[in-house]
C-alpha cells in the first residue's frame, strides 16, 4: 500500500513542477494570420440518404433567405447573447424516425462546443436544433471523436454528421453532402516566441519557410483538411512536405500543448476553432488549470458524467469478467478432455480458432468490427454499452481458458481417477471435483485479469462508450484543459485497482480458511 501512496504523490508532484514550469517560461502560442487554404464547410449523411438531404438543403436554405443564418453566425462568432443549447446524451436513445442523431466532435469552437453547464452550443448545434423543431422530431447530440463520425454516419448509428468538415471529392464518394455552408481555411498555431514568419505576407511565403525546415514534426487533427494540408493531397493541389513529420491526435487541444511544451513545431488546424482554443490555453499559462477543473466539475452534469462513466467502466468489466468466466470453464474443459470421440476433436479445433482470433487481435479492432462491421451487416442495432460488454467477455474468454486449462493440469491427475473409480462421470468429476480446486487455485490469475479488464475498458472509448476515461476526457474537452482532468482520472484508476486488489486478496484468504478447516 506504502508503494501505491508513494505513485500517487509522486504523480501529484509530476504536475506541480509541469505548472511551475511552465509559469516560469511564460511561453504562449499565437496564430499565423495568414489563410493556407480555402475550403468549403457541409454535412455529411449516409449515402443514398436523398429524402433528407433534400429536407435538410431545403431548411437550410430557407434560413439563408430569411436572415437567420447570418444572426446565428454573427453569434457565435462574435461572442453575442442568445445562444441556444441541448444537452448531449451519452446512451438511451434509438436512431429512428422520431429521433434525428447528429454525430459531432467537441471542442470545435464556434461550430461546437460544450459550455460549463454540459450543454452542446455552436453554429452547428443551433441549426440541428431548428430543423429538429421543424420536422417535429427528437434531437439527439452524440458526442464522439472526429475519426468516429464518418462510420457513425456510414452504418446508419447516426443521421448526420457536423463538425467542421470540409467538402472533398473522396468523401462525396461515400457520403452525401448538404449544401455548403462555411467558407473556411486553415492556419498555424506556433509558439509566441516563433519568429520565423514575421516576415510572410502571402501562403506562398508560409509554405516555403516550412520546405526549409529540417526534421521538424508539425502536429494536425486526425482526418482533416491539415492532414492533407501536410501529407499533400492531388485534388487540392497540395504538394506536401517531404522534409516535415506530420503528428496527428483526435485531439486538438493536446497537440496544441505539444507545440507549447516543445514537441512539436506547429500546428495545421481551422481557422475559427484555433482561436478559441488559443485563446483559452493562453488564458491558463500562469496558473488557473485546478480552479478550471473545479468550475466543470462541481456542475451537476460533469458529476452525473463521471458517475455513468464509473458505472459503465464497472459494469463492462463485471459483466466481461461473468462472461470470461462462462467461456473460460467451458472451452477448458474441452481442452483437457480426452478426444476419444470425433466431436470432441471438432469442438477442439473450433475453440482453438476461437482462442487464437480473440488473443490473436486488438481489442480496438475486436470493438471497431463488432460495432461498425459485423452488426450493421447482420442489421443489429444495439445498445454500445452491450456491444462493449460482449466483446470484452469473449477477449476475457479466450485468456481465462489458458488460465482454467492451466488450473486444471495444476490438480493432481489422482483427483480425477480416484472420482472416476467412486463411479463419477467425467464431467461429474471435473463439475464437483477438479474445477473447484482449479479455481482455488487460479484466483490470483483471475483477479489480474479483472484488473487488466477495468484498465482495458477506455478502449470502450472508440465506439463512444461513455466510460471513466470518456467522462474525464470530457471534461478536458469542454474546459480545454486537460492536465488536471487526466491527473485525476489516473488516480482514481489506481484507487480502483487497490480496491479490486484488497477483494482479491479476501477471496484467497477465504479460501485458505477453507482449506485449513478442511
Amino acid at each position: 500500500m506504502k508503494k501505491v501512496y508513494i505513485l500517487i504523490v509522486a504523480i501529484i508532484s509530476l504536475f506541480i513542477l509541469g505548472s511551475c514550469g511552465n509559469n516560469n517560461e511564460k511561453e504562449k502560442l499565437k496564430i499565423i494570420d495568414i489563410a493556407l487554404t480555402e475550403e468549403d464547410y457541409a454535412f455529411i449523411l449516409q449515402k443514398n440518404n436523398l429524402e433528407l438531404k433534400n429536407d435538410f438543403n431545403n431548411y437550410l436554405s430557407s434560413i439563408k433567405e430569411s436572415g437567420e443564418f447570418d444572426q446565428i453566425v454573427n453569434k457565435y462568432v462574435n461572442n453575442l447573447d442568445g445562444k441556444i443549447g441541448v444537452t448531449p446524451k451519452v446512451s438511451g436513445y434509438v436512431n429512428d424516425e422520431n429521433t434525428f442523431v447528429v454525430a459531432t466532435n467537441m471542442p470545435f469552437g464556434p461550430f461546437e462546443y460544450k459550455d460549463v453547464d454540459g450543454k452542446a452550443y455552436g453554429i452547428d448545434i443551433e441549426i440541428a436544433i431548428g430543423f429538429a423543431e421543424s420536422k417535429g422530431i427528437e434531437l439527439v447530440v452524440a458526442e464522439m471523436d472526429f475519426d468516429a463520425i464518418f462510420p457513425s454516419v456510414s452504418t446508419g448509428y447516426s443521421d448526420i454528421g457536423m463538425a467542421g468538415i470540409t467538402v472533398t471529392p473522396e468523401r462525396e464518394e461515400e457520403f452525401e453532402f448538404t449544401l455548403a455552408y462555411y467558407n473556411a481555411s486553415q492556419k498555424l498555431i506556433v509558439k509566441e516566441s516563433n519568429k520565423d514568419f514575421d516576415n510572410c505576407k502571402t501562403a506562398s511565403d508560409v509554405e516555403e519557410v516550412l520546405s526549409n525546415l529540417k526534421g521538424e514534426k508539425i502536429g494536425y487533427q486526425t482526418g482533416t483538411m491539415g492532414n492533407w494540408y501536410i501529407a499533400g493531397d492531388e485534388g487540392f493541389g497540395f504538394v506536401g512536405f517531404a522534409n516535415i513529420e506530420g503528428v496527428g491526435n483526435a485531439s486538438l487541444q493536446l497537440i496544441c500543448q505539444d507545440v507549447l511544451y516543445g514537441r512539436l513545431y506547429a500546428v495545421v488546424t481551422d481557422e475559427l476553432p484555433a482561436e478559441a482554443i488559443v485563446e483559452s490555453i493562453n488564458s491558463m499559462i500562469n496558473g488557473g488549470k485546478l480552479e478550471k477543473f473545479f468550475e466543470y466539475l462541481l456542475q451537476p452534469y460533469y458529476q452525473n458524467l463521471i458517475l455513468i462513466g464509473l458505472r459503465n467502466t464497472v459494469l463492462i468489466a463485471i459483466f466481461g469478467l461473468i462472461i470470461g468466466l462462462a467461456i473460460g470453464i467451458l472451452i477448458g474443459i474441452i481442452k483437457v478432455a480426452p478426444k476419444y470421440k470425433w466431436y470432441l476433436k471438432a469442438l477442439d479445433k473450433i475453440t482453438s480458432i476461437y482462442v487464437t482470433a480473440f488473443r490473436g487481435t486488438p481489442i480496438v479492432v475486436q470493438l471497431l468490427m463488432s460495432y461498425y462491421v459485423i452488426l450493421p451487416i447482420c442489421n443489429i442495432m444495439i445498445d454500445k454499452l452491450i456491444v462493449a460488454i460482449i466483446v470484452f467477455g469473449l477477449n476475457s474468454g479466450a485468456y481465462i481458458t489458458e488460465i482454467i486449462r492451466g488450473g486444471i493440469n495444476s490438480v493432481d491427475k489422482g483427483q480425477l481417477e480416484a472420482s472416476r473409480a467412486l463411479g463419477l462421470s467425467y464431467s461429474t468429476s471435473m463439475i464437483k471435483v477438479v474445477i473447484p480446486q482449479a479455481i482455488k487455485n487460479i484466483i490470483p490469475s483471475i483477479g489480474n485479469e479483472f484488473i487488466t479488464l477495468v484498465k482495458e475498458t477506455s478502449v470502450a472509448s472508440f465506439i463512444s462508450v461513455m466510460d471513466l476515461y470518456n467522462a474525464f476526457k470530457s471534461i478536458g474537452d469542454s474546459s480545454l484543459e486537460k492536465m488536471v482532468p487526466y491527473l485525476v482520472m489516473s488516480i482514481v484508476y489506481v484507487l480502483l485497482i487497490i480496491i479490486i486488489t484488497l477483494i482479491v486478496k479476501l477471496v484467497e484468504k477465504i479460501f485458505a480458511k477453507s482449506d485449513k478447516r478442511n
